[in-house]
């Protein structure tokens, strides 16, 4: 009869303990790189976040790998320790190939194509801090043909966001806008200092 108490070597966490925080991680990280450059403040928590799930991970795992009858445990666990590798995994994925922005995008199309026709011809143009479709916006801009948003939070070391422009890539006298062709009449714009 086995008389152990249930202590350090017998505690092991259980399956929400070991998979919400990457689920957690795994949004976050979604939700801060769906906008024009990311957005810093979410991208920087959420770095500090999978650090911290990588080591607990590791920590965990070389813990049942150095206890008696590590295999019996590994065999019996795996599906639950494989998930968080397997989410950072697809998540990583995701960012790469910009599936979190051009889902945000998407959804929020109809609003911004509505509301940058309507701001072309003229209509008053937002207030400061409103949302359309799914982004909040900072600030919108008449441009020669067309209109430029500022996401409010984003960027790195200036504004950034979207110009819509069916005459082409909006004209910068300045030369202190970047451009980049993102679907139809839209661009990604950032500032540069």
């Amino acid at each position: 009869m086995d008389t152990a108490k249930p202590g350090f070597d017998t505690w092991r966490p259980g399956r929400t303990v070991a998979i919400m925080p990457t689920v957690v991680a795994a949004l976050a990280t979604v939700w801060a790189t769906s906008v024009p450059g990311g957005d810093p403040m979410w991208l920087a928590l959420t770095v500090n976040v999978w650090v911290f799930i990588a080591l607990i991970w590791v920590l965990t795992l070389a813990r049942m790998l150095f206890r008696d009858e590590p295999s019996t445990r590994l065999r019996r666990e795996w599906p639950v320790w494989s998930l968080p590798p397997l989410i950072v995994l697809l998540v990583c994925g995701l960012v790469y190939v910009g599936a979190p922005l051009k889902a945000r995008f998407a959804l929020s199309r109809p609003a911004l194509d509505g509301r940058s026709q309507a701001f072309s011809h003229g209509a008053p143009l937002p207030a400061d801090d409103e949302w359309i479709g799914l982004f909040p916006v900072e600030r919108a801009v008449r441009i020669p043909g067309g209109v430029r948003f500022a996401i409010d939070g984003v960027g790195f070391f200036g504004a950034a966001g979207f110009a819509w422009s069916p005459e082409g890539e909006p004209p910068d006298p300045e030369g202190e806008d970047l451009y980049e062709h993102w679907q139809g009449p839209w661009y990604l714009w950032s500032e540069s200092d």
